[in-house]
Parts: structure tokens; sequence; C-alpha cells
């Protein structure tokens, strides 16, 4: 299918798959924004369409006044192509990654600030196994009470257990009240959109089942060629170790030829950035807002 040329642009459907999918591999992204999953299980909350210019395919935002675009992909010259963007549109670059923002650096036209609540949180998978070291002490115990506490099984999931998955997030919905927050409001309908098109996106997941009932899910994906971005991580808040637990059981069970997670970002939300840090990232994959100044 024919992408419109900037300024036009078309709303993200499922049949731009293949031809995201081909920029990726060209292009492998950094950022956790950059997969279709994202950006299709998002689309409608952060009002998605695609442009391309000077033959980059670009993903704009029309959810706030000012429009948004993400990174670029292609290869060429990236600043060239953001510059006339920028100018012509008045909008702003976000999520754009250290690589691509240098490029502005010692330039006055345009104001670049770093965005900490939009940064990627990026972890060693065998540290995450092992918990190894006194840093992780109190993960060690969690999980060691849990299981002491509780008969469980660990399920892989597949495509077949959507409608499963579903029933955990409405019951997690209901302890969460996410119907009086807009953000888990949003982030129901994309857990619904992942879980519809689990294997057309190439997802891999597991889940906690106790009693019969599944109490915690985590759902990730090939972000590139060293590392997994992790989309859904949920527990029953109720269960004292079951989030530490399905955190460690899904990165033990997976067979993966990756070396890293992406844990994605906190949003600036003081309880996720706590949770996520607990973890001792590797690195904060920076992220950075581009605008004319």
């Amino acid at each position: 299918m024919d992408i419109p040329q900037y300024p036009l642009s078309e709303p993200l459907t499922i049949d731009h798959k293949p031809i995201f999918d081909e920029a990726f591999r060209r292009d492998p992204p950094v950022i956790s924004e950059l997969t279709f999953t994202n950006l299709y299980s998002w689309r409608v909350s952060h009002r998605f369409s695609v442009t391309q210019y000077e033959g980059f395919l670009i993903v704009c935002s029309d959810a706030s006044d000012m429009r948004k675009f993400l990174k670029p992909l292609g290869q060429g010259d990236h600043k060239t192509v953001m510059t006339a963007i920028l100018r012509d549109s008045k909008g702003m670059f976000t999520g754009i990654p250290e690589d691509i923002q240098k490029l502005f650096d010692d330039d006055a036209s345009f104001t670049v600030e770093f965005d900490r609540d939009d940064s990627d949180y990026l972890f060693k998978i065998a540290d995450l196994v092992s918990l190894k070291g006194s840093k992780y002490d109190g993960k060690r115990n969690l999980i060691k009470n849990f299981k002491s506490r509780y008969a469980y099984t660990y399920m892989p999931l597949s495509d077949d257990c959507a409608t499963k998955c579903l029933e955990f997030e409405e019951r997690w919905c209901v302890i969460k009240n996410c119907d009086s927050v807009e953000g888990l409001k949003q982030e129901r309908l994309a857990i619904k959109e992942m879980a519809a098109h689990f294997k057309d996106f190439n997802l891999i997941g597991g889940a906690i089942v106790i009693e019969g009932k599944i109490c915690a899910v985590a759902i990730a994906e090939t972000l590139n060629p060293q590392t997994l971005v992790m989309h859904v991580l949920k527990a029953d808040p109720n269960i004292p170790g079951l989030y530490q637990t399905i955190h460690n059981e899904f990165l033990t069970h997976i067979a993966s030829p990756h070396t890293y997670v992406n844990f994605e970002q906190d949003l600036g939300i003081e309880g996720l950035r706590k949770a996520k840090s607990s973890y001792h990232p590797c690195e904060i994959i920076k992220k950075y807002t581009i605008t004319l100044t």
C-alpha cells in the first residue's frame, strides 16, 4: 500500500504492519514506542497517523494541540527531514533517542529537552533471572514467601488464551478503578488489542495461575536483536510477592536469545519509578523532545 507524502497522512491501520516490519528490520529501534504492537494498540488514544517524507516513514500524533512526530524511520539525513517538518508544522518531535538528539547539539535554532519521564529502563535479563547479590535480597525474599504460601503454576501464553487474560485484566481494573483513571482506561483498550492480535504481532507471554484463575500476566516482544520490550506486567496487588514472581518466572521461562529487556518508561509516576528503579537498570535509555526555538 502507498503511504501519503507529507503533509498528508492517513490513520494507522493493521494493513500498515508489513511496512513497519520492514522499516524496523532496516532501522532496528532502541526505544519502546517503536514497535507496531505499541503503535497500533495505542493508536486511538494517541490519534496516530502515518506519512512519509524523503523516504522516511513517520508516525504523527494529533492527540494534543501541538502535533507530535516520532523518530523518522529510515536511513539518511534525519536532521534535514526533521528540520523541514518542524518548520512546516510548528510541531514537536518526541521520544527521540540520543543518537538522533546529538545531531541537534549546539544548534540554537532548536530547543532540545531531556524527557526523564518518557525514558526507558533497560535491564540485563541474566540479572533479573538470577537476582544475585544483596541489592536483590528484598526481591528474593518476596518470591520465597509467595512460593511458600501459594500453590501456583506458570503457564506460557498463546493466542487462544486471550479471553482468560482479558478476564484477569477486568478483575485488575475493578481493583484499580480503571474507569476513573484516563490512563488506565486507555491501557485497558491497548491490552485488548494485544490480546486480539497476540499471534499476528509475534507476542510472547506468560501467566501465573492460582486455583484455576490467572492472577498475573506478562506480555513482551522483540524490540531489536539484542532486546525484548515488556508491554504488560501485571499482578493481583492483593497477593504479596506475586508481582516479583511473575517478573522472575517470565524471564526465566522464555526461550529467548536476547541479552536485555526494556521495561518502557515510568511516565513520571512516582510508584512506577520506584518499582522499576528497585530492579537496578543497567541503563536509562534517554529520550528527548525537539522543537524550533
